[in-house]
């Protein structure tokens, strides 16, 4: 199974270095992606955009967000067609 990695507000992919090889050992495949939090100019829309990049052809697998990702995750959820979301640590838009 696919499991798409989306990091929080530093965008950098290293953030689920941990992860990665637990993944692999179990036979899934895991896809940490790197965003452009480092661009003030990006906004959630090139994230989802940088998702969908990184994805590639992966479809019907999951999808995990860390913190500023679970936004990111809300949009390409539906283009990724994931079976399972896991949202760690959440922001929401308001308390």
């Amino acid at each position: 199974m696919d499991y798409v990695l989306i990091p929080g507000a530093s965008g950098r992919a290293w953030y689920w270095h941990l992860v990665e090889p637990r993944l692999a050992s179990r036979g899934h495949r895991a896809i940490a992606v790197e965003l452009p939090a480092d661009d003030d100019t990006k906004g959630l829309w090139d994230y989802a955009e940088a998702v969908l990049t990184a994805a590639g052809t992966a479809r019907g697998g999951v999808v995990v967000a860390a913190s500023l990702g679970a936004f990111t995750a809300a949009l390409v959820v539906d283009a990724l067609d994931a079976t399972t979301v896991v949202l760690v640590n959440p922001m929401t838009p308001r308390p």
